[in-house]
């Protein structure tokens, strides 16, 4: 009974909301990891109480370990989308205030809200997300369900069908898997992130000549594939926590460069996280953009060295504080180095291809995510298959390669006679300023 107290619920009211609260910790070695919790907020989005729900969103379940870094926030946003929907938003129509009453019907309303009601910023829902929605909310009642048999008002065998299915050596097997079965609106999932290699060119120029904070950490991006929270959490070669970047020479000549992601550590004092690693590894500079990721590389250090920064944590990027950069700036900067300067020059420029490229930047948002499309597809030209994409990408599985191979031969015609001219071209402005 005392661990019925405990996922009790105080005395709902119109103003309160279910929502996800996210602790960064650090570990004594100092790296960082998140902690969410399901809590209750009011009207000023101030939190009024802590729930014990979190307890019932799986992470590595079937596991005799789990990752320190393992976070299941995403399930939770579901979650409570899920007790917001029934005991909020419904709360005249199911007229019930505890998720032990919480029947499959109303379950059912909720995924069928989801997937067919329209977003906030247009269009619907795609079917992974859907089906994401499903599962994290079918697992949490399904645990509750184990957790209170008897309690709820749900069953376990309600959430589940029993399904044959057969392994890949011709084996049949049964599975459980949710059962709901949820109609969608199928829509084109179509995101701006095309930029041709004329376009790229001009843009890291204009980063190396007015945002010189955030070019090298474009160069990151673009010669090394990594996401924007990646390159925040990229660290100096003098680090305590050991080089950010290992620089292997023959002679003169940078032969490859190295970045270490295989932890995500703590980048500031004030324990404010500054981005996330997808996939912890170590990632490489593609080997035909060493030249103009070294001399990109030497600009970022000379600017270093006049800066002051926090010595303990050592971050590759620092604001004016000195401390670590974290992503929303660099994200900022980035579209306002897009917005106010690279989209005027385009507007005006004398290539008819420019022109058109600059008038759909007036219609759409281009954001950082841009540089490593542009790696992705460099690649594909390069004859790269789906496994060194993956690979080079530091992509976790085979499916967000393989799509740039599908559309190879378009990528082709359209870029390939643009790459010769790449460091040459990229590199003038930044020769300019290094000289100087």
């Amino acid at each position: 009974m005392a661990d019925l107290i405990e996922f009790s619920t105080p005395v709902l009211n119109d103003f309160y909301r279910f929502a996800v609260y996210t602790h960064q910790l650090v570990s004594p070695d100092g790296i960082a990891y998140p902690r969410c919790f399901i809590v209750i907020k009011n009207e000023y989005n101030v939190i009024v109480y802590f729930t014990k729900l979190h307890r019932l969103v799986g992470v590595y379940e079937g596991s005799v370990y789990r990752p320190l870094s393992s976070d299941a926030r995403e399930k939770m946003i579901y979650v409570t989308q899920m007790l917001n929907y029934i005991l909020f938003d419904h709360k005249h129509v199911y007229r019930i205030d505890h998720v032990f009453r919480i029947t499959k019907d109303m379950l059912l309303a909720f995924f069928m809200d989801y997937a067919l009601k329209e977003k906030k910023a247009g269009g619907h829902r795609s079917s992974q997300d859907v089906e994401k929605c499903i599962i994290a909310v079918t697992g949490f009642f399904s645990r509750l369900c184990r957790k209170y048999s008897g309690y709820t008002a749900i069953r376990r065998s309600e959430l589940y069908s029993d399904k044959k299915v057969f392994t890949r050596y011709g084996r049949q097997r049964i599975v459980s898997v949710p059962d709901f079965q949820v109609p969608i609106i199928p829509e084109p999932k179509e995101i701006f992130r095309d930029i041709p290699t004329k376009v790229f060119q001009i843009l890291m120029n204009l980063a190396v000549r007015y945002e010189p904070d955030i070019a090298f950490a474009m160069a990151l991006q673009a010669f090394a594939g990594l996401r924007p929270g990646e390159v925040m959490n990229v660290r100096q070669e003098s680090s305590p926590k050991g080089p950010g970047i290992k620089l292997t020479w023959r002679g003169k000549k940078l032969i490859r460069a190295d970045i270490d992601l295989t932890h995500e550590y703590a980048m500031r004092s004030d324990a404010v996280p500054c981005g996330s690693i997808k996939k912890e590894r170590t990632a490489h500079v593609y080997p035909p953009f060493l030249g103009v990721f070294e001399r990109m590389y030497l600009l970022h250090k000379e600017r270093l060295a006049g800066m002051p920064y926090e010595r303990e944590y050592c971050p590759m990027f620092v604001n004016s504080r000195g401390m670590a950069m974290t992503y929303d700036i660099y994200y900022s900067r980035f579209v306002s180095l897009v917005t106010d300067r690279l989209r005027p020059l385009l507007l005006g420029h004398e290539d008819p291809e420019c022109r058109i490229y600059g008038q759909m930047l007036c219609e759409n948002t281009l954001g950082p995510h841009v540089l490593r499309h542009w790696f992705s597809v460099q690649l594909a030209l390069r004859g790269e298959d789906v496994a060194q994409l993956q690979f080079w990408r530091g992509d976790r599985s085979p499916e967000s390669s393989f799509r740039y191979l599908q559309d190879k031969g378009d990528l082709i015609r359209e870029l390939e006679a643009t790459n010769e001219l790449l460091a040459s071209t990229l590199m003038k402005e930044g020769e300019n300023l290094f000289e100087s």
